[in-house]
């Protein structure tokens, strides 16, 4: 029987201790601390030699043992045992069990050493302390105790990574750790035993039964029969063509963003609580439909490769932003034009708070290089970097790193930028956006800054100022009241909303508003706040959602009479944390190594959000679903991508596939994507795709999708009551069905359609929170709506 989440961890959490260390007669203790010195206890043969703090002291509350007094700060308090020599392979795992003495609840983690006699620092003797982790769940680092409660604290032998451990050694000592290290909680936690276990290495089943229930043109929902283990499976791991794909704790996941008319070979996986993880699934090979949007979309098969160039040195380490600029290096006739790549482009320089400077280059003809970053063509500079930041945005009091979005409109011949800092977890909100003249950079006047709005209202620093960009004038005067520029942001960890944000403003005008005046602005894309996700089901989302997503600019694209507004970055793939990418280590609340890991082999920035893949990728938005929103017509969560453009990593150059910032000229077609390439000391490479018009094939769209058959659904999101309209030829056959979260099916109407069409109103009170899919069929074709389920 299928259980969900809650029932399924109850049960395998209450297992956790006597399956992760194998049977019981294979936990030995070490050491069992007493009420009093005479009380310890030892049990595995030659290891009796206590390591005890003075710090620390007996105790008789609950089970007894050895608990900090009141002096102990955050390293002076440890309690292990030595003997012998032993060998400590993968096998092997320590568990140490705690007892809350207090009526507090407290929140704690362990360090461990096998080498230390004394403290983790400052002591008399030099070894590593590395993070325990929680026995309930061994992927988080902290564990919590209420009052009266006794919880235990693993590490697993490790025989490789920042963690090695395996290998003869002769002691085992401990030390408490207390979130944001209020040591005075110490004195609550009594250390009532350490024991050595047997590690569990034993694997899930395979999971069994990987089928379809749902294709389109840009997802598949796949769903299979649950794997069994000898703990319990916690997750599963969908792989497509190798790559990790999906994460999800259910048997079934929907993958998104996939390309029209693509083979996919997907598997899948299952894992225990300590990371074991099953062979792969038989594979299973789907097909998606052929592009379903209309003729005004543009496609993905329409961004056809160009090649790249290099930017000068002068801006290595930078390209936070980049803008194309149409009358730059001779404009569109000039001396620049003629390899075809007319204009220049505006770049930011190092985002550190010193620099941030902004820069013109031109734009030679991109070359597809297949020996390397030194065999592509280089820009030339044409105006230095300089600081175009206008006094007020010079004066904030702490920036660490910009986040900066640039834009060059030709109708006041001016360049917009837009700034923020990086680190912004709090509700903070700055005048942000400026403007300058673009042919002189250095010369200035530098007008702003401007507020997006109210000054003390959303949106927020953390929701705009990372992207600028410009939508046809058109477009403007029918949607936003003429305001042509939009600025927006995705800041990771949700602090933006679960999903990238867009607002238009208006341009400066004939007379630049005064600085610190307050731009009306219109709400185009806001998807739901982070409070309202549990980490793990994020409601109101973009699909796919992950904190660890990195999308970097938007644009709006065109070809013929097709368009589309790209937001590009990467996507994260598998489970998100934040944390290290080593180890695929959280770092939650604190890591308590010492020496602190710094992990240079795979985390160079050092934490962050982190996830099992990212892959660069364009994804397209309709420009009338934003245009709903402006209009009032929808809610600004409402919009999501119709597709999607997994850019070909090959074309990288830096094994990390860093995308900083995108251009677009509307005037010829070339979307410019700024690659940082870490590896060639921070060098910045732009590469060139060209937006082609691709037609629809009419015939396969209006096969499943004709035009006589009409499905909505309502409420978005969904509540407890689901209502259904639907219209086409009076007495057709038709099927009606939905699926939910879990790849569960049921059959909603199956009959005829009545003349005048149907109404219906169905309880969904039982279904899973996740995305719900209603699917009409009828002989004449197919219809199907997504909506979330709250």
């Amino acid at each position: 029987m299928k259980h969900s989440l809650p029932s399924f961890l109850t049960l395998f959490l209450s297992l956790t201790i006597i399956m992760c260390t194998g049977s019981l007669q294979a936990q030995r203790v070490l050491v069992d601390f007493g009420a009093n010195a005479g009380g310890n206890s030892f049990e595995v043969s030659g290891w009796n030699t206590l390591i005890k703090s003075d710090a620390v002291d007996y105790t008789a509350d609950g089970p007894g043992g050895l608990v900090s007094d009141v002096s102990a700060d955050e390293y002076s308090d440890y309690m292990g045992v030595s003997g012998i020599s032993r060998a400590f392979t993968v096998a092997d795992c320590i568990v140490v069990t705690w007892y809350n003495r207090s009526d507090e609840t407290v929140r704690f983690t362990a360090r461990i050493s096998f080498t230390d006699t004394d403290q983790p620092d400052g002591g008399n003797s030099d070894g590593a302390w590395f993070t325990m982790r929680s026995a309930e769940d061994y992927r988080e680092t902290w564990t919590e105790l209420a009052p009266g409660e006794t919880g235990q604290t693993m590490f697993a032998i490790a025989p490789a990574g920042v963690h090695a451990t395996m290998g003869s050694f002769n002691l085992v000592n401990v030390n408490c750790a207390i979130e944001w290290g209020a040591s005075d909680q110490k004195s609550f936690l009594v250390c009532d035993k350490i024991e050595l276990a047997r590690a569990d290495v034993r694997a899930p089943s395979i999971p069994s039964g990987l089928r379809t229930v749902q294709v389109t043109d840009s997802q598949v929902q796949l769903q299979w029969n649950d794997a069994a283990d000898n703990v319990g499976v916690v997750e599963y791991f969908v792989y497509a063509d190798g790559l990790v794909e999906g994460y999800t704790r259910e048997n079934s996941h929907t993958c998104v963003f996939l390309e029209p008319e693509t083979d996919y070979r997907f598997t899948v996986t299952a894992r225990d609580m300590m990371g074991n993880e099953s062979a792969h699934s038989e594979e299973l090979t789907v097909t998606t439909e052929s592009f379903a949007g209309d003729a005004t979309q543009l496609q993905p098969a329409g961004m056809e490769y160009r090649g790249a160039f290099r930017l000068p040195e002068d801006f290595n380490w930078g390209g936070e932003a980049i803008a194309y600029g149409q009358d730059g290096d001779g404009g569109q006739s000039g001396a620049g034009s003629g390899d075809g790549y007319p204009g220049s482009l505006f770049v930011s320089n190092l985002n550190q708070p010193e620099n941030g400077l902004v820069g013109e280059i031109s734009i030679p003809a991109p070359l597809q290089a297949t020996t390397g970053i030194e065999a592509l063509p280089v820009a030339a500079v044409l105006q230095q970097p300089v600081n175009i930041r206008p006094s007020d945005i010079n004066n904030w009091d702490y920036v660490d790193i910009w986040r900066t979005g640039l834009e060059y409109l030709p109708s006041d011949q001016r360049l917009y930028s837009a700034w923020s800092i990086h680190y912004t977890v709090t509700g903070e909100k700055h005048a942000s956006i400026s403007c300058c003249p673009a042919d002189n950079l250095s010369g200035g006047p530098y007008a702003g800054a401007w507020y997006v709005g109210d000054a003390g209202t959303p949106p927020i620093d953390a929701q705009m100022s990372d992207w600028l960009f410009a939508v046809p004038d058109a477009w403007a005067q029918d949607h936003t009241d003429g305001r042509q520029l939009v600025v927006g942001r995705f800041r990771d960890g949700g602090l933006s909303g679960l999903g990238p944000t867009m607002y238009a403003i208006p341009s400066a005008g004939a007379s630049p508003p005064g600085q610190g005046s307050e731009l009306d602005f219109t709400r185009l894309l806001e998807y739901g706040p982070v409070q309202n996700s549990d980490n793990y089901h994020f409601p109101d989302a973009i699909d796919g959602y992950k904190h660890s997503d990195e999308w970097r600019e938007a644009c709006w694209l065109e070809a013929g009479e097709q368009s589309a507004i790209a937001v590009v970055g990467r996507k994260a793939f598998g489970d998100n944390w934040y944390g290290y990418h080593g180890e695929q280590m959280r770092h939650d609340w604190v890591i308590a190594d010492v020496p602190y890991p710094e992990f240079y082999e795979t985390d160079p920035d050092g934490k962050g959000w982190r996830a099992h893949l990212m892959r660069p990728m364009i994804v397209f938005y309709n420009a009338d679903d934003l245009a709903d929103v402006a209009d009032g017509v929808s809610s600004p969560h409402e919009p999501q991508p119709y597709a999607a453009l997994r850019i070909d990593g090959r074309i990288f150059f830096g094994s990390e596939q860093e995308i900083f910032s995108a251009a677009y000229d509307p005037i010829n077609h070339f979307l410019y994507v700024l690659e940082f390439v870490r590896s060639s000391e921070g060098s910045l490479v732009a590469h060139v795709f060209e937006t082609k018009e691709v037609a629809v094939n009419d015939a396969a769209r209006d096969m499943r999708h004709p035009s006589d058959i009409q499905l909505d659904v309502y409420p978005q999101p969904a509540g407890d009551i689901l209502n259904i309209v639907c219209s086409g030829e009076a007495g057709a056959a038709m099927h009606i069905t939905l699926s939910d979260a879990l790849g569960r099916t049921r059959i909603l109407y199956d009959g005829r359609m009545p003349q005048g069409g149907l109404r219906i109103s169905r309880d969904i009170a039982s279904l899973s929170a996740g995305p719900v899919f209603v699917v009409l069929r009828t002989s004449e074709g197919i219809r199907c709506r997504r909506l979330m389920k709250l």
